[in-house]
């Protein structure tokens, strides 16, 4: 799965920016990076055939030294404990030098270098999307804690075809976000995520975490009415900024997802729900065993995250920062045909 930071537009234009600079790379550069491994190969053999030869000649030199030694010891047998001696002292020199340098000597007599086949190895389209990934997923309450630890559980089973925004603006009314936001094969899923444990119910339109032996304690909001609004609006700026895409509103999933581990809804006492709710694990079951429709692309995807940012954008009351992936896609491609650059010069020296 891709957490994109909410401060990226262009997403779209950004998604077809990146592709197209790949594609340029590869008939830019990919040439120049045939011709820059060939050299580079014939260097590598010629260092190696001469590694080879000099090893070859020091093998044979080796025995005549010991030969040498043993005629020696021969011929001048009142000195043979001495040159004995010498010839035990130089025969555990070479299995020493033997045992040291084996990864050497492997090398050096089976390591001939393999021509590698030449291609632009640097994927423009895997580092713009890493530029779009949040710095830090910051906790600063209970609520925090949730969303984050819903999000890991999603990252965790969901494939790189999944998108996921956090805390995106959504809703005009009263101005609220969206907890995650999550666009994959299946559809667009809308959560709102509650870190709440213990016994879970709803009783009067009131959401309650009950006890055995004292009242109950009343919790947040009505989770289950935010989520509907967050999936009314969403509908909403899809279908007046992308009526080509209305049909998309069919695919509007999700509910509450309680994040604690601990936590336990009680279906008996649970009455009168607006939306659906379950543990965040049965939620990522649900999700993974969702059905994929065709229609449902990626750039669709990419379109839909454009049009929210862009309403929240425009509605933030605080000045948040916003930045365009599409020059992000423009200054990756001048970074890396930079690196290439110097990576050919380097082959070809």
């Amino acid at each position: 799965m891709r957490i994109i930071d909410r401060k990226w537009t262009d997403l779209f234009l950004g998604y077809q920016a990146v592709q197209t600079f790949q594609s340029r790379l590869e008939s830019e550069f990919g040439r120049a990076v045939e011709i820059g491994h060939k050299q580079k190969y014939r260097r590598e053999l010629t260092d190696w055939q001469k590694k080879r030869r000099i090893f070859f000649a020091l093998v044979a030199l080796a025995p005549l030294s010991v030969i040498a030694l043993c005629m020696t010891a021969y011929y001048f047998r009142e000195v043979a404990c001495i040159l004995a001696w010498w010839l035990v002292t130089v025969v555990l020199i070479f299995v020493t030098l033997i045992v040291a340098g084996w990864n050497f000597i492997r090398q050096v007599v089976s390591g001939r270098p393999v021509p590698q086949r030449a291609r632009v190895a640097a994927s423009l389209t895997d580092r713009w999307w890493d530029g779009l990934l949040p710095n830090t997923l910051t906790v600063e309450t209970r609520g925090d804690r949730g969303e984050v630890d819903f999000l890991t559980l999603l990252d965790r089973a969901l494939p790189d075809d999944w998108l996921a925004v956090r805390d995106l603006l959504t809703s005009a009314p009263v101005l609220s976000d969206t907890d995650v936001l999550l666009l994959g094969p299946s559809g667009l899923w809308i959560f709102e995520v509650k870190h709440w444990s213990g016994v879970i119910i709803k009783q009067d339109g009131i959401w309650k975490q009950a006890h055995r032996k004292r009242e109950e304690t009343i919790l947040d909001q009505a989770p289950d009415e935010q989520w509907v609004r967050q999936r009314d609006e969403i509908m909403k700026t899809i279908q007046k900024r992308l009526p080509h895409l209305a049909w998309t509103s069919d695919l509007l999933q999700g509910g509450v997802a309680f994040s604690h581990p601990k936590v336990k809804p009680d279906k008996t006492r649970i009455l009168g729900n607006a939306a659906a709710y379950g543990p965040a694990s049965a939620w990522v079951e649900r999700i993974r065993q969702s059905p994929p429709d065709e229609r449902f692309t990626l750039e669709v995807r990419l379109e839909i995250l454009d049009a929210l940012i862009t309403w929240a954008s425009r509605n933030e009351r605080q000045g948040a920062e916003y930045a365009s992936s599409k020059d992000e896609a423009e200054r990756l491609y001048g970074q890396v045909a930079g690196q290439l650059r110097e990576y050919v010069a380097k082959m070809v020296k």
